[in-house]
Parts: structure tokens; sequence; C-alpha cells
């Protein structure tokens, strides 16, 4: 049987030290292109124990029963690359709005974040693309930069901004 990425299965997951390993669940995180050049998957750990979930990597799944779990669990962006003979069998899939979370704390986990931007240009031929459709993106995403700034997120950097734009310095937002 071929499996997906979403796909949630009872697989023989190695502890860390690899000194044993407990058939659990996990998910498939690697993609059809992986697919199609290895032979293994990529599967991220899924655990009962939800009150250990750390709410910045982790995440308790809200669609829990219809991904075939028997009990509330949460989705730890822990992997390992394992045959799939060694799969016991498919119990479910992940939700698209789970799945959306856990590709988010794979994410931040994998620190793609730092990157992504990059990819995005050079993925998209920015340079290629029209000036007012350039402009039209650089004026959304400085709405979006002012909308959290004004959450008070973290990492934002209005005064780099304002001197990259060579804008005049405003006060901030209450």
């Amino acid at each position: 049987m071929a499996y997906r990425r979403g796909d949630v299965v009872l697989i023989p997951f190695p502890f860390t030290d690899l000194s044993a390993t407990k058939t659990r669940p996990a998910v498939v995180v690697s993609s059809a292109v992986y697919h199609s050049v290895r032979s293994e998957m990529l599967l991220a750990y899924i655990s009962s124990q939800v009150t250990k979930a750390d709410p910045m990597l982790d995440h308790v799944l809200m669609d829990w029963a219809l991904a075939g779990l028997p009990r509330p669990s949460f989705v730890r962006p822990k992997l390992a690359a394992v045959e799939p003979s060694l799969i016991v069998h498919q119990v479910g899939k992940l939700s698209a709005s789970d799945m959306f979370e856990l590709d988010r704390r794979l994410w931040l986990a994998l620190g793609l974040q730092d990157t992504a931007i990059d990819l995005l240009l050079h993925d998209s031929g920015l340079s290629l693309q029209s000036p007012t459709r350039v402009q039209l993106l650089a004026e959304k995403a400085l709405v979006a930069v002012r909308t959290l700034d004004s959450a008070r997120a973290v990492g934002v950097d209005m005064q780099r901004l304002r001197a990259l734009l060579a804008l005049p310095s405003e006060p901030p937002l209450p």
C-alpha cells in the first residue's frame, strides 16, 4: 500500500537513543516528491500523553478521533525515517487543519522561517513580475508587519523597515 502525507499509521517508532522501539501512531510527513526518490518515509511522533505537549512545538490534535486515534493525542516534530514494510497498519488521516498546524511546528523546529522568504522569492521569479504586482505584494507585506507590530509580536523591527524605506519615524502604537 502506498502511504501519503498526512496518513496516520502504527509503527515501531524508535526511541531517541535507538535502544528500542515502541509501537505507536505516527503521521507521514514526507511528500510525494520524496517518495518518488526514496523508499523510506519520514514520520512524526504521536502521543496520547497530552499533558506533556509543549505548545510551542507540539500540536494537540483537534480531530484526533477522525485521525483514527482512540484518545486525545498530540503530534511532535520528532522525526524518523522508516521503511514502509515496518508499518503495522494505517489507522486514519490527519484533518487539513491538523496537518496545517503540524506543518507550522515542523517549519519552526527545522528553522525554515529563516529561509522561507528567500525560497519564495527565488521560486516565484519575483524579479520577472510586473512592478505593479511587486508593489502590491510589498504593500500587503507592510500592512501585515504593521498589524504584527501593533499586536506587539516578537521579532518585528519597524525601525529597520523605516530605515530601509526612508520613512520618517513615528511614535510606537499604544
